[in-house]
C-alpha cells in the first residue's frame, strides 16, 4: 500500500501509527498471478480441519491425536480422508479396530479440503473471518 501497489478496501478498528490505519482487506492494483498451492497434509491442518474437535466424542481441546480411521495394520493410508483428530481416551478405546467394531461413531467423515483460502482462513478468529468472507469464493 506504501508503494501504490494496492489500495485498502476496509480496516480494523486499530491503527498502525496515528495516520495509518489496519488494513483487513486490500485490493491490488493489478492482477498477480498467484500458482496453486496444494494445502500440506500434516498434523496441524488435520486439527485445524476438525476444528480442535475429537472426532469420536466432541471433545475439544489442543492435545489431541491423530487417528487412522482404517488402522495401518488393516491397510490404512496416511491420508486427508482416512485420518481424524481424536482425544487420547478415545483413541486408546479405539484401538487397531474400525470405528464400527469399536462401537464408536465419527461426528464427520474425513476429507480433503478443497479450497485453499478457505481453509487457510479458518486459522483466524471468527470476526475476522466475516470480514474476509464475502471476497472468497467456495
Amino acid at each position: 500500500m506504501l508503494k501504490g501497489k494496492a489500495q485498502e478496501v476496509e480496516h480494523w478498528d486499530s491503527f498502525l501509527n496515528e495516520n495509518i490505519s489496519t488494513p483487513a482487506v486490500i485490493r491490488l492494483n493489478y492482477y498477480v498471478a498467484v500458482p496453486y498451492k496444494e494445502l500440506p497434509f500434516n498434523k496441524k491442518n488435520i486439527l485445524i480441519r476438525d476444528n480442535y474437535t475429537c472426532q469420536y466424542c466432541g471433545k475439544k481441546c489442543h492435545d489431541l491425536t491423530l487417528d487412522h480411521v482404517l488402522p495401518k495394520s488393516r491397510g490404512g493410508d496416511y491420508s486427508w480422508e482416512n485420518i481424524v483428530a481424536a482425544c487420547k481416551e478415545c483413541n486408546q478405546k479405539k484401538a487397531d479396530r474400525t470405528p464400527k467394531e469399536a462401537g464408536m461413531k465419527l461426528l464427520r467423515k474425513p476429507y480433503r479440503p478443497k479450497n485453499y483460502m478457505v481453509f487457510e482462513m479458518k486459522k483466524y478468529d471468527k470476526a475476522k473471518q466475516e470480514n474476509w468472507k464475502k471476497y472468497i469464493a467456495g
